[in-house]
This record gives structure tokens, C-alpha cells and sequence, in this order.
């Protein structure tokens, strides 16, 4: 998945909404997009932003669907 860094969170947003349909509210996945930015700040280069938000953002959908609801953290 290739996004620009300037609307990455939309772009992401839109993507994990429509893969993860029917089995996480669109809110959640609004919501831990925003988290899984929010842990990126400051920590990989810019230009690396879409990528690694598309691929840490689903991997925490895919642990929210296991666990007990809450949005999982970075360590």
C-alpha cells in the first residue's frame, strides 16, 4: 500500500475501514488509526509514515479482534 504522508490517517482509515467491515465499527478503526499515529509521532522517517501506519494499525485490528476490546499499545 503506497500513501502520501500528508493524508496517510485518511487514506488508512478508509482502507482498514472497508477490510475490517462487519467486524470492527468504523469508530474503532478511526480510533486506532489515530493511536497508532499518535505512537509514530516523532519515531520514523515521514516519508515511511503510510506503510507503517497501514501495517501497525492492522496488526492492532487484528489483536483487538482477539482480545478483550481494548486498543492495543505500542510497548
Amino acid at each position: 500500500m503506497t500513501v502520501q504522508c500528508h493524508d496517510a490517517v485518511e487514506e488508512v482509515g478508509v482502507w482498514l475501514t472497508g477490510e475490517f467491515s462487519g467486524r470492527v465499527p468504523a469508530t474503532t478503526v478511526a480510533d486506532v488509526v489515530r493511536a497508532t499515529r499518535r505512537d509514530l509521532e516523532g519515531r520514523i522517517a515521514t516519508e515511511e509514515l503510510g506503510e507503517m501506519l497501514h501495517r501497525m494499525a492492522r496488526a492492532r485490528l487484528q489483536r483487538l479482534l482477539s482480545a478483550d476490546g481494548r486498543i492495543p499499545r505500542s510497548r
